[in-house]
């Protein structure tokens, strides 16, 4: 049998066939394909720790900042470059997303009305005075910041704003131990 095909195979007066290339591709790695499919393929917990490891580094950038900068109060380290640079990303993309906007608004707004306040759209505002933070506080805030992520920032001002309500409802201060007020917006002059 080997020996009929092999007397075919040369004695076969078969037309040539032309050669057709191979369309040519993008050259991808190995190492590429192989991460990208292990990433389409991980699992939601992966995912998670991922996440994990976000949030880990932005701690890690957070007390990087605090150590270097010891002395400065929060409102200082605001101003400190890289984390001005962050702030500005972060609050040019809350300036963007109306709902989040609304999110901080409306914790405000449910403040003052529990204040005795109408807290009607426009004639309340946040009043977060930052200076007195505690290295903890310092630490939340430079995370929220760091990431750049509007939601981030918006968590923190509306968990400053949900842990001052009970000292500014029931506790009759002006501004909560942790610098956050409410202030009545007066109406626009026609």
């Amino acid at each position: 049998m080997l020996a009929a095909a092999a007397f075919t195979a040369c004695g076969n007066k078969e037309p040539a066939r032309p050669a057709v290339e191979a369309p040519k591709s993008a050259a991808v790695s190995d190492s590429k394909i192989e991460s990208m499919a292990l990433e389409a393929l991980a699992p939601a917990e992966s995912r998670k720790s991922s996440k994990a490891e976000l949030q880990a580094g932005l701690e890690t950038q957070a007390e990087d900042i605090l150590a270097r900068y010891p002395d400065k109060n929060a409102a200082e380290l605001l101003n400190v470059p890289e984390v001005n640079e962050a702030l500005k990303v972060g609050l040019t993309r809350l300036s963007k997303d109306k709902r989040l906007q609304d999110q901080i608004n409306n914790s405000a707004a449910m403040v003052a009305k529990m204040q005795g306040l109408s807290g009607e759209p426009g004639t309340v505002g946040l009043d977060l005075d930052i200076k007195g933070y505690d290295h903890a506080r310092k630490a939340r805030m430079l995370q929220a910041v760091l990431s750049e992520d509007p939601k981030q920032i918006v968590r923190f001002v509306t968990e400053e704003v949900g842990e001052a309500a009970p000292e500014l409802t029931y506790g009759g201060v002006q501004r909560a131990s942790n610098g956050v007020a409410i202030k009545e917006t007066p109406p626009p002059t026609k």
